[in-house]
């Protein structure tokens, strides 16, 4: 079952100090309505990569833990045309 499941996964591979967007699927925002609010965070830099995860430099005032997996994270698609 895995081998099939495991078919119509993409493995993302990131770069560091590659530039992501963070999705907000698990954070808890102090927005009264999450519907309204922004499907995905501000830009945040790769620091390290550890296993399936990645270490975010987030800013100071975010007061969570600062790895996430890969399926949390969205390349920027303006940075990524400009390297091509």
């Amino acid at each position: 079952m895995k081998k099939q499941a495991d078919k119509h996964q993409k493995k993302m591979i990131y770069k560091i100090n590659d530039m992501m967007f963070l999705n907000s699927r698990n954070m808890t925002i102090s927005r009264s309505s999450k519907k309204l609010d922004d499907k995905m965070l501000e830009l945040f830099k790769i620091l390290i990569e550890i296993e399936h995860a990645y270490q975010l430099k987030l800013s100071s005032t975010m007061k969570i833990h600062s790895k996430f997996a890969s399926n949390l994270l969205q390349l920027d698609l303006k940075n990524a045309l400009k390297e091509q």
